[in-house]
């Protein structure tokens, strides 16, 4: 009889211990997926980069008279820091040419005129800076110094970049009412003239290789 009644606690015992079985842990593995963030540096060519600008008369007698031309950009450099851009241009403004005219209809006298300190004053102030603060949604917030006089701007842009380079493209006007340029203002003695607007027409292509 007891060895009926320790045969049966014997199997009880083993039957509890397969039973039971041991304690397992489930390890779940997880995947964090990380974006890489670009970042470049940009530098100007200036071989391939153009600024066109168009000007017009408003008031008086000649009101609507306009002309157009080129100034080239001297230096350029731009960062890329994911979707976030900034950088600084160099304007040469000696470099004004006036393209809808030639010598004989007064090319070279528009392009002095335009040299002296009716307007840009370029003996004192040989470049104009361009610092780009940022750029949301196709519009770039610049910092112009014209003059001496610091002028901040949204112009809209496109920047779009390869393995290679980085190409700025964008039609708009910049108002250059703060820079206070005698050329721009009526004057007392000829109302009749009119004035040059303040407000300038421009076309940007600038590309900038990646260094």
């Amino acid at each position: 009889m007891k060895k009926v009644f320790y045969g049966v606690l014997a199997f009880a015992a083993i039957s509890l211990t397969s039973c039971g079985g041991a304690e397992t842990t489930e390890e779940v593995a997880t995947e964090t997926e990380t974006q890489e963030v670009v970042v470049a540096e940009y530098a100007l060519d200036q071989e391939n980069s153009k600024l066109e600008w168009a000007g017009s008369w408003i008031g008086g007698e000649n009101d609507g008279n306009s002309h157009n031309g080129v100034i080239k950009i001297a230096d350029g450099q731009m960062k890329q820091d994911g979707d976030k851009y900034s950088g600084h241009f160099t304007v040469d403004m000696s470099s004004i040419d006036v393209q809808d005219l030639d010598e004989a209809s007064g090319k070279p006298k528009l392009e002095g005129h335009l040299a002296n300190e009716d307007f840009f004053n370029v003996s004192q102030y040989a470049v104009t800076d361009v610092k780009v603060m940022e750029y949301i949604d196709g519009n770039a917030k610049i910092m112009l110094v014209v003059g001496g006089v610091e002028m901040e701007r949204t112009v809209p842009v496109t920047i779009s970049t390869d393995d290679s380079k980085m190409t700025i493209k964008g039609d708009f006007s910049v108002d250059f009412t703060d820079a206070n340029m005698p050329g721009m203002q009526i004057k007392e003695d000829k109302p009749e003239e009119g004035a040059v607007s303040p407000t300038i027409d421009f076309k940007l292509h600038a590309e900038l290789m990646k260094k």
